[in-house]
């Protein structure tokens, strides 16, 4: 064997898998990564299914690790997964968002993605079950407690669907699972709903202090094509004919990077585009039976804050839209203390609802919250959709809102003082119409539509600019 040769082998990644009494485990250089499911969940889904989630959760949960490990080449000891493609264009289509976080070359990335060479031991493909849903009736909501979400689960029960919840929790985040944890607790002590986990220790090939390497936003970008396939079982245990995600209007939006030469997607996997593709692949995985869908996809996230906290207070009060990934979030499901809070309590303010309604204890316009907003020239790194022109419009017009209906802080003072008032006067209808509006839409069931868009109507009849 020759040197290089050599070194191409040393340098090799080499991923396991099995199913088990539970769910699935994937192995990586000797340690197990469990995917667990309550045990009636697990048995509820065909075993087809089963081995065919076990080679297709294989590849979507490590893909990225070739590229965080600068290796060249990645073994899966399993078959050849039947989504491969789907991935595939996933995977590219959020590296300009990566690269843009970690703040390196694009080029770079791509280049070494292409280049990466995935083998697969069987080269057969292991087809899941045709056999549908059990009576498929009602809907699975992915519940993160974010207004997005918590909406969803609000209209998906208002008209009707009665919602069931998963939450999925995601190891890496500091104190995210404390905090929903006790969330969860008092949301069932109210609603009696009970909130279903998925343990899924694959998320620690995200947790990049558990890996020993440098943090990078690579490995996040197929998480919601991975939770829908992790959430097919759910479906078949609990009967559920849709599978609703929190994917609103703004999910579309794009930028182009410093360069201007490539597009950015902050969330290519929740636009309203790739949520018709995991309506596909939902299907295929349920014998046709489960579709996958948005219900808030006609809104902004300005509307969807208005309308939970001002249609359902009682689910508002839920709320928890921050990662709280350092010590200020330690004690509070608020960290006030980064750019999606600031984002937040502006959105709350300018479509006149008091923010204490979802838990927001700190007036967050004040000065010293100016680097959480890029209207005023701060930079968001868990936020990349606040670099989009539609991000800073939503600022502009909220600041706006905020400041017409006599917000205090040192920001709306230096809003007021500032050129950017009279641009949003002069652009007030412009910015109306974007935002306060209801979007045509793609990922809405077709059968729901007009009772979501009902609700939504009524909704915008009570906002108030």
């Amino acid at each position: 064997m020759g040197f290089l040769q050599l070194i191409f082998v040393m340098n090799q990644l080499h991923i396991y898998s099995k199913v088990t009494d539970v769910g699935v485990e994937l192995g990586f250089r000797d340690m197990p990564y469990p995917i667990k499911y309550p045990s009636t969940v697990w048995e509820a889904t065909p075993k087809e299914t089963q081995k065919a989630l076990k080679d297709n959760l294989a590849l979507a949960t490590t893909m990225h690790l070739p590229l965080i490990f600068d290796s060249s080449s990645i073994v899966y000891h399993s078959g050849c997964p039947l989504l491969e493609p789907y991935f595939v264009q996933n995977f590219l289509k959020d590296i300009p968002s990566c690269t843009e976080v970690d703040r390196t070359s694009t080029d770079d990335a791509v280049r070494k993605f292409f280049n990466v060479d995935y083998q697969f031991s069987d080269p057969e493909i292991a087809y899941p079950s045709s056999q549908p849903v059990d009576s498929p009736h009602g809907a699975l909501v992915g519940l993160s407690f974010g207004k997005d979400s918590l909406l969803t689960y609000a209209v998906a029960d208002e008209i009707g669907l009665d919602p069931e919840m998963v939450y999925v929790i995601e190891q890496s985040m500091t104190y995210e699972q404390k905090h929903k944890t006790e969330l969860a607790r008092r949301f069932k002590d109210e609603f009696g709903k009970q909130l279903n986990i998925l343990k899924h220790e694959t998320g620690k090939f995200r947790d990049y202090p558990h890996l020993g390497v440098p943090f990078t936003e690579m490995g996040w970008g197929l998480q919601t094509t991975e939770y829908a396939l992790e959430l097919i079982p759910f479906a078949y245990a609990l009967k559920a004919k849709y599978l609703l995600f929190g994917n609103e209007q703004t999910a579309a939006s794009t930028y182009m990077d410093s360069e201007g030469r490539w597009t950015v997607h902050p969330c290519y996997d929740q636009s309203h585009r790739w949520t018709v593709h995991i309506d596909q692949i939902t299907q295929t995985f349920s014998g046709r039976s489960v579709h996958t869908g948005s219900v808030i996809e006609p809104l902004m996230d300005m509307m969807i804050q208005y309308i939970l906290a001002h249609r359902y207070p009682d689910i508002a009060k839920y709320q928890m839209s921050c990662f709280t990934e350092t010590e200020a979030g330690r004690d509070y499901h608020w960290c006030h203390n980064c750019s999606i809070c600031a984002k937040m309590y502006l959105m709350c303010v300018g479509s006149g609802i008091d923010p204490k309604k979802i838990g927001l204890r700190v007036n967050m316009l004040e000065s010293w919250c100016k680097p959480f907003f890029t209207l005023f020239g701060g930079k968001s790194i868990t936020m990349t959709y606040a670099h989009t022109k539609v991000g800073r419009d939503e600022q502009l017009f909220a600041f706006y809102l905020a400041a017409k209906k006599g917000a205090k802080g040192g920001l709306i003072d230096e809003f007021k003082a500032s050129p950017l008032i009279q641009e949003a006067k002069e652009r007030e209808e412009e910015l109306y119409k974007t935002f306060c509006t209801l979007h045509t839409s793609m990922s809405v069931p077709k059968e729901m539509r007009n009772s979501v868009n009902s609700i939504y109507k009524e909704e915008l009849r009570t906002f108030q600019i």
